[in-house]
């Protein structure tokens, strides 16, 4: 198989803890005062360059996490290259019904969501 071409995606999210979601959104709103977009799909979110930055409210989570997003041709290709090279799957950290993209993650744990190419 040749290799599957992947580019960065559209949307960047932080995974941020509730005890510190507040004072994130403030920071990014009120301090830096990055272009906002709204509250969407319960997040806010911003402008950050060309992608756009999610700020989701995360009730289980302890520390801050990111999350990518990737974009390839033909996500069903890219999915047997990437199992070829033993990345598994991650569906399981959250349900995107109705989708073709899925979910991988890098060796480091970063999660990173494969979405068909706009």
């Amino acid at each position: 198989m040749t290799r599957e071409e992947f580019t960065g995606g559209n949307n960047i999210a932080l995974k941020i803890p509730k005890y510190k979601y507040n004072e994130t959104v403030h920071f990014y709103k009120e301090v830096i005062k990055l272009p906002y977009l709204g509250f969407v799909s319960e997040s806010h979110a911003f402008q950050f360059g060309g992608v756009t930055l999610w700020l989701d409210c995360m009730d289980n989570y302890s520390q801050q996490d990111v999350w990518l997003e990737i974009e390839t041709d033909n996500v069903k290709t890219a999915a047997e290259y990437l199992k070829e090279n033993n990345i598994d799957r991650r569906d399981e950290v959250e349900v995107h019904e109705n989708s073709k993209g899925y979910w991988i993650s890098d060796p480091s744990g970063t999660i990173l969501r494969v979405n068909p190419r706009k």
